[in-house]
């Protein structure tokens, strides 16, 4: 049985209410000397159920595990066979040809080989409906790579937080330039297990899997465009971290990085283990804030948004941004209120979306901002905790939307 959907939550909905009316019927039936130990086996049944159906409901809110294998560390991988080229070419255009309908975007599935691994993992790759048009039926389409946090897959764009109807709708209403989403199996080790994007010191090599792996397979299987100008990185919470990380590390694969709640130093703990190697180096090359007060700033473009609620981010946002240097261009989304949560990230993410339309696709993309708070640029820092409410800006439109409320 999957750990997320409808028919999960109602079998331990039933399954809950059923420990609550046996608990009710056989509490004073029992009248032998095992009454005591029985009754304490139905109030054990009774929080034993309550807990998993909301552990259950956590879960299918955030999207985090989707089946028992990736629960217990499992993992979710297959033979390196279903990604070998010819067999993954004609699996993509097989989806193509079966689900693709006119004027709609689609979601393809493909398997991104593991780095030094004997495993292949999934990845979701968002087609704008524009991919499929006439009009652009020899273009080749910028990319955004998205990140998840930990734990989570990419069923959390795809489901929690809605990646193709946001897409559909920054798109279609021209806030966005159309181009191609690829969701990556980012937290692929299994378990408790956080691979933080990074290539471990004798382990395993997650970040050559996101980035050289995941590059090779979509500019194998997609038109898309295959030099750093049509690439970005995007992520949240830990994937905010490893966007900010990647994206400073590797300037030649990608132009621009997004951070949404994410920390600006690496995590080392027991979900990590010693990554690093008790290297001082490698952690230092992982480490997105030393290196912006420690090394020359990387060409490309960043935007670090965090909101007041969330002090960890919001710190960390203020003080990378006050370090990074050109010709390094920074921006800062700075939101007023709203904690560290799926709610934020709703907020953040099509400003975040089309903030990274108008650097991949500039000069094409129309000078608009989504709704939500603009971007604030590196000369603003100082000020930016004083910016003015968020304000939605078409071409020559203005109009004041409600505050976004956070719970």
């Amino acid at each position: 049985m999957p750990l997320t959907g409808n028919w999960t939550l109602a079998a331990l909905s039933a399954l809950t209410l059923a420990a609550l009316v046996a608990t009710v019927l056989m509490w004073n039936r029992i009248r032998s000397w095992l009454r005591w130990p029985a009754r304490a086996g139905l109030i054990l049944g009774c929080q034993l159920t309550g807990v998993a159906l909301v552990a259950a409901l956590v879960n299918d809110a955030g999207q985090f595990y989707g089946s028992w294998s990736e629960l217990f560390g499992h993992g979710t991988g297959v033979s390196l066979a279903v990604a070998a080229p010819g067999v993954q070419d004609r699996h993509v255009a097989e989806v193509i040809r079966r689900e693709k309908r006119p004027g709609q975007s689609l979601i393809v599935p493909v398997y991104v080989p593991e780095a030094g691994g004997t495993k292949a993992d999934q990845a979701l790759v968002y087609l704008p409906a524009a991919y499929f048009s006439s009009t652009y039926a020899t273009a080749r389409f910028p990319v955004v790579e998205l990140f998840e946090g930990f734990p989570a897959s990419p069923r959390t764009w795809t489901l929690a937080l809605r990646l193709q109807q946001v897409l559909d709708t920054e798109i279609n209403s021209h806030r966005a330039e159309p181009f191609v989403a690829v969701v990556p199996t980012q937290n692929y080790l299994g378990g408790l297990h956080d691979g933080e994007c990074i290539n471990a010191v004798h382990g395993p090599q997650v970040e050559t899997t996101l980035t050289v792996n995941v590059q090779r397979v979509v500019e194998r299987d997609f038109r898309v465009q295959r030099d750093r100008s049509g690439w970005a990185v995007l992520g949240y919470s830990t994937g905010g971290f490893c966007a900010l990380n990647v994206g400073m590390r590797h300037p030649s694969m990608y132009s621009a990085a997004v951070s949404m709640s994410g920390n600006v130093q690496p995590y080392v703990d027991y979900t990590t283990g010693d990554i690093f190697g008790h290297s001082a180096a490698a952690e230092h090359s992982n480490d997105p804030l030393w290196r912006a007060q420690h090394l020359p700033g990387p060409p490309i473009s960043v935007l670090i948004a965090a909101s007041r609620a969330d002090p960890g981010a919001w710190n960390g946002a203020l003080t990378l941004g006050a370090a990074l240097r050109a010709p390094t261009r920074t921006s800062l989304l700075m939101l007023p209120h709203g904690a560290h949560s799926v709610t934020v990230w709703r907020v953040m993410e099509p400003v975040a979306f089309d903030w990274l339309s108008h650097i991949l696709a500039a000069p094409l993309a129309d000078e608009v901002l989504a709704e939500g708070r603009s971007p604030v640029p590196d000369r603003d820092l100082l000020g930016v905790h004083h910016v003015r409410p968020p304000v939605i800006r078409a071409g020559r439109h203005r109009a004041e939307p409600a505050r976004p409320k956070f719970q």
